[in-house]
């Protein structure tokens, strides 16, 4: 899965290897010319410029930013260009011997990783359903303001609105961020693309330190936080559709081996179930919300997880049952607002009486997947 940041490391690796190439080239060249060289002295004096060049490979290859790839973008070839300048043949070789040597069997230890080890851990996992309808309206209605003002003239005004649109991160707010790239004024667009690529560099965060706590614990836990982080990255707005859909197969992966690692936690099934009703994957949904309908404390979530399954799946006559037989039941207790209003929607979304139900096909299924 190739994400902002894994792109611009493996750019920096394919530099990096270009330079060594290069590097070695002209090594052999400086190398060759000094001893086949005859009796004038234009030999060395070529084959020292093969030399030098071979050592400014590392600086001509890869580009000078410190501060976006501090090791393998910057510091490592700098450190072979003094290697390889003032020791020739052994400088090149012993430099590209210690990195290969340094990436394939070492691990850093110490203050830096202990410290790396910890932030990762104290990371919370994001949450992705609202547990406060306000919060909800608010992250969906506050973009609509800003859209005003991004159709304006005010440049200084819009400036802004970007800015703010990067703090929401929602989708709607990459919308209007990706909307922005094309404004008449070069500003605008400058911030529009300043500001989706950090949103892609914070979720490619998220997602290096999700990882690494799968790597180092490979708990449930770490799984649960690398499917959520998945998720969110894939609901952003910020991928393409292929890309999309690929980072919903990955999360469906990580809740199904968290799951697998802790079959009881009901709370991970009922996240995997999100996971595939999204990806389209609509009876394997079915079968979870059909499992974890039975818990009381999750019976309101599951009955809206089997709604929205026969919804997305455009299947209305068993959505029609399904809401005939909520209706006959007592409504789940919550106090989730969000919820309670979900069931709610669902339970008006038939003006139907229940009589009316005798008016179906007696041999429907009453489950109603499409299998």
């Amino acid at each position: 899965m190739s994400f902002l940041r894994s792109k611009v490391v493996r750019a920096a690796r394919i530099k990096l290897a270009f330079a060594f190439v290069a590097a070695y080239i002209f090594e052999a060249a400086a190398l060759a010319l000094y001893l086949l060289r005859g009796e004038g002295s234009y030999f060395i004096y070529v084959a020292l410029a093969a030399h030098v060049i071979s050592a400014f490979s590392f600086v001509l290859f890869t580009t000078a930013k410190p501060r976006a790839l501090p090791g393998i973008g910057f510091y490592y070839p700098r450190l072979a260009a003094l290697f390889t300048l003032f020791m020739p043949v052994l400088g090149l070789v012993g430099i590209s011997v210690t990195l290969f040597v340094g990436k394939v069997w070492m691990k850093s230890h110490g203050l830096a990783e202990e410290y790396r080890e910890k932030s990762y851990e104290g990371r919370v996992v994001d949450v992705d359903l609202p547990t406060d309808i306000t919060e909800f309206l608010y992250d969906e209605v506050d973009v609509h303001p800003i859209a005003d003002i991004l159709a304006g003239d005010d440049v200084g005004m819009k400036r802004g609105a970007v800015n703010l649109l990067r703090r929401i991160g929602s989708a709607e707010a990459v919308k209007l961020l990706r909307k922005c790239l094309s404004d008449e004024n070069s500003e605008v667009r400058f911030y529009a693309h300043t500001a989706l690529t950090r949103l892609e560099e914070d979720y490619a965060e998220s997602m290096d330190k999700a990882r690494f706590r799968v790597q180092r614990y490979e708990s449930a836990s770490a799984y649960a936080e690398l499917g959520s982080t998945y998720r969110n990255y894939s609901r952003s707005g910020l991928p393409e559709r292929n890309m999309q859909e690929q980072a919903m197969n990955f999360a469906c992966g990580s809740w199904e081996t968290a799951v697998e690692k802790d079959p009881e936690n009901q709370d991970y099934k009922l996240r995997l179930a999100e996971c595939m009703c999204e990806s389209g994957r609509y009876p394997q949904a079915f079968d979870i919300y059909k499992e974890t309908v039975h818990f009381p404390d999750l019976e309101l979530e599951s009955l809206l997880g089997i709604c929205r399954v026969f919804f997305e799946q455009g299947n209305f006559i068993a959505l029609y049952r399904q809401v005939l037989d909520m209706r006959s039941k007592p409504a789940p207790v919550s106090s989730d607002p969000f919820k309670l209003g979900s069931y709610n929607f669902w339970l008006s979304f038939f003006d139907v009486e229940e009589d009316e139900q005798d008016e179906l096909p007696d041999d429907f299924d009453t489950d109603g997947v499409v299998l």
